[in-house]
């Protein structure tokens, strides 16, 4: 059907999959991410070493508890009390390793900035080349907002992506090790209670991304597609006037637009709801890592600072999963 200005009425941008995601991938590490080799193992050892130095840090702090807990009851039992000197060592031996964890972050963030933004460059400037390329009915399927939506949003996603996933899943995978590693040093039997909830977690997990997943597909789709309408009705808007269409394609956007809110919307509520969902899931952990943890305390088995760097170590362990 043609439109007021002559065109195509085009509907919704259709879900542009990669169809062969492996592929596409693989073209995206060898084309792109390969010459940044260097510059990417820079990343991943000061990923590495911030998140190992994050992770020391309770343990650390727990030890300082236990000193004021053991000189508190030495005070009762009439001994020398409280030894606040080897307290003084701890927090400044904490405080420097939370200083280098930082150092070490800002250094592994800063680089992968430089990769992502140098990456991108290259990116629009191999797609505007690609698009000088491109044959007129290419145009004449899409609105020029749909093209610049691609340039625009999409590579902005794409960059924001490498700027952030990557680093994410190196700290991440290192903080599960780690924590993992010094949960059981300090008590297997509390480590099994907290693993326990980690099926429940997934589940729920799963259930709220796979129905946002689809939300968001439907967001990015009506993005190109409103701003594809706004420069055409805007940049023709004397032909519309002479066709007698501004009722036409007003409704045409109201209607594009209103399909972009809800899917925004409902995106972003169901998103939305994940950190709600995961808190009250860890509190039903803390609960049990704590009557578990005070059961072996009288027992003598921890000691009061193992018990709070396991609730530290806990809420790290299910913020990262």
């Amino acid at each position: 059907m043609p439109g007021p200005m002559g065109g195509p009425m085009h509907g919704p941008v259709t879900t542009a999959k990669a169809k062969d995601f492996k592929k596409t991938t693989k073209k995206l590490i060898d084309s792109y991410l390969s010459k940044y080799k260097i510059a990417l193992i820079v990343v991943i050892i000061f990923a590495i070493g911030s998140t190992i130095f994050t992770i020391v840090g309770p343990k650390i702090l727990g030890n300082a508890t236990t000193e004021v807990f053991n000189g508190i009851v030495g005070k009762m039992s009439g001994g020398s009390g409280i030894d606040f000197g080897k307290i003084a060592q701890i927090a400044i031996m904490l405080l420097c390793l939370y200083l280098l964890s930082a150092v070490f972050s800002f250094i592994q963030g800063f680089t992968m900035t430089g990769i992502a933004q140098k990456l991108t460059y290259r990116i629009r400037n191999d797609i505007a080349a690609k698009i000088n390329k491109l044959p007129m009915n290419y145009f004449d399927k899409r609105t020029n907002g749909e093209v610049l939506s691609i340039i625009t949003n999409d590579i902005d996603t794409l960059s924001m992506n490498l700027n952030q996933s990557i680093t994410q899943i190196i700290t991440a995978i290192c903080t599960i090790i780690g924590i993992l590693i010094m949960m059981f040093s300090i008590s297997w039997q509390m480590t099994l209670i907290s693993l326990v909830i980690l099926p429940i977690a997934g589940f729920i997990v799963k259930k709220i991304v796979g129905k946002s997943q689809k939300y968001f597909i439907r967001q990015q789709e009506y993005l190109g597609h409103v701003n594809g309408q706004v420069e055409e009705i805007y940049g023709g808007l004397t032909v519309v006037k002479a066709f007698n269409a501004e009722n036409k394609v007003s409704k045409e956007f109201e209607k594009a637009n209103h399909e972009l809110y809800k899917s925004g919307w409902r995106a972003q509520f169901l998103s939305g709801l994940m950190h709600p969902v995961m808190n009250f899931i860890s509190n039903i952990g803390y609960v049990g890592v704590a009557v578990a943890g005070g059961y072996l305390a009288i027992n003598g088995t921890i000691t009061v600072g193992n018990i709070q760097s396991f609730i530290q170590y806990n809420k790290q362990f299910t913020r990262a999963n």
